[in-house]
């Protein structure tokens, strides 16, 4: 039988990551290889994110450098999912007519079986997943949690045996109730759906069994897991609570969290957990009330600093990331120099900013008051440079400080191990290769924008053990 070959490549968010890697366990079930090039695959799937359009037009772009393997192969079945699929659906055939499969977010799981029977000179398959095809009015009430007859993501059958990444990521909720102004994510992945508490923890269970230390659960809004029980952010509390206790788990990570949902015992589990990470990402998106109030975020800038101060008083180190949009439509320059500010006053680790970029079905697409392409950039830069010091500060007083760190691969020199902080802090220093995987303890020597550098302090590195 002849050997037949899968290249993924993924773009976007670590749901996107979870997917890809659900995919691959599935597909190598069915006798699938990875393919280490894209000239030595028979299925070239590319798992897309449209959230910004510079992230849409780059899988065009790719879509059309492809045109060349077709072309010299035929036989070579091209596929894209995620939601950019979802998003441009029959449409991408008029701009790349040489595609075989086009499927969306919520109909991932059915790849494996559609590509067993799929050859190259078929018509192409175009599968939507729960988008509408008109905009609707936001939920009135949350959605319902996704039980066992529901399932998506949960569709990939068999637990993949093989080892697990050092750090892996776990989706426990998909979709998103919030509508916010400038987001497409609740018109391509649909309403939240939360995945069963035990399926969740079986899989967390397994990735441990397999070697990860490390797990990040993921959903566009992890606190409001479990929602539908109306137990105001108790039942992902309680997850929580069940994943640190598995054994030789030594790090706990979640994302995304929406201030508005962020409740008290949840901030409370900070410092208390052992297992759970001193960071959290906790998106922003304008300091601004008026612009806030505009993109639907229903939280003011007081709510968030007041949530803010609890977390830090409830775990003084943890470290604090967030998201930015700059340039929504009708931004003032004194509302971006609210959203500067801002930053000064919170010191973040560090940022993920962004210049607004209509999106399709969206309320900001029709919004009046755009903002020029030059002018988001300018502020664009500004916000950059200022964060780009605060982040420096915050590294240099590291700096003679010992850090525990997970070694997670290769620095770009010889000799060199890669790993980060608990608060999420990347560090580079020389040490052998059989710390992977492990903790090491790191003295910090230098500190740059992006990254420290350290040396190795301890030659007893910690192996995997339950911390709880």
């Amino acid at each position: 039988m002849k050997t037949r070959n899968l290249y993924i490549v993924t773009y976007g968010c670590q749901m996107n990551v979870y997917d890809s890697t659900c995919l691959e366990a599935s597909m190598r079930k069915r006798g699938w290889n990875l393919a280490e090039s894209q000239e030595g695959a028979d299925f070239i799937f590319l798992n897309t994110c449209s959230i910004r359009e510079k992230a849409a037009r780059r899988v065009i772009g790719h879509l059309k450098r492809l045109k060349a393997l077709k072309l010299k192969n035929p036989a070579l079945i091209l596929g894209v999912g995620g939601c950019v699929a979802e998003q441009e659906g029959r449409k991408l055939l008029d701009e790349v007519p040489w595609l075989n499969l086009v499927v969306g977010p919520g109909r991932l799981s059915e790849i494996p079986l559609l590509v067993e029977n799929l050859t190259s000179d078929m018509p192409p398959i175009v599968l939507s997943g729960q988008a509408p095809l008109a905009q609707p009015e936001p939920p009135a009430q949350p959605g319902p949690a996704l039980d066992s007859g529901q399932r998506d993501l949960s569709d990939f059958e068999e637990i993949d045996p093989r080892p697990a990444p050092i750090g892996s990521f776990l989706t426990i909720m998909t979709g998103c109730d919030n509508y916010c102004a400038y987001c497409v994510v609740p018109y391509l992945r649909g309403p939240e759906r939360s995945r069963p508490r035990e399926e969740v923890l079986a899989e967390a269970r397994n990735l441990v069994s397999r070697g990860s230390v490390e797990l990040t659960l993921l959903g566009q809004n992890v606190n409001s897991y479990g929602r539908a029980g109306h137990r105001g952010g108790e039942d992902f509390v309680d997850l929580l609570t069940e994943v640190s206790k598995i054994p030789n788990l030594l790090r706990l990570r979640f994302t995304t969290s929406h201030p508005k949902d962020f409740p008290p015992a949840l901030v409370g589990l900070f410092g208390k957990l052992p297992s759970l990470c001193e960071h959290l990402h906790l998106p922003l998106q304008a300091g601004s009330d008026r612009i806030l109030a505009a993109m639907g975020r229903r939280y003011d800038k007081n709510r968030y600093l007041s949530l803010v101060s609890a977390l830090r008083e409830a775990c003084p180190d943890l470290a604090l990331s967030t998201d930015v949009i700059v340039g929504f439509p009708g931004e003032t320059e004194e509302e971006f120099l609210q959203t500067v500010d801002l930053l000064e006053t919170v010191r973040f680790d560090f940022i993920f900013s962004f210049k607004y970029s209509d999106r399709p079905m969206t309320k900001a697409n029709s919004l009046p008051g755009k903002i020029e392409e030059n002018e988001k950039q300018r502020r664009l830069t500004h916000l950059q440079a200022v964060q780009k010091t605060i982040t420096l500060e915050k590294h240099q007083a590291l700096i003679g400080q010992s850090r525990e760190v997970l070694v997670e691969g290769f620095g770009r020199k010889a000799g060199q191990l890669s790993g980060r902080t608990r608060d999420l802090k990347l560090v580079n220093f020389d040490g052998p290769a059989s710390l992977m995987g492990r903790l090491a303890t790191v003295t910090i020597l230098e500190a740059w924008p992006v990254s420290l550098i350290g040396q190795l302090s301890s030659d007893r590195p910690s192996a995997p053990q339950n911390l709880n």
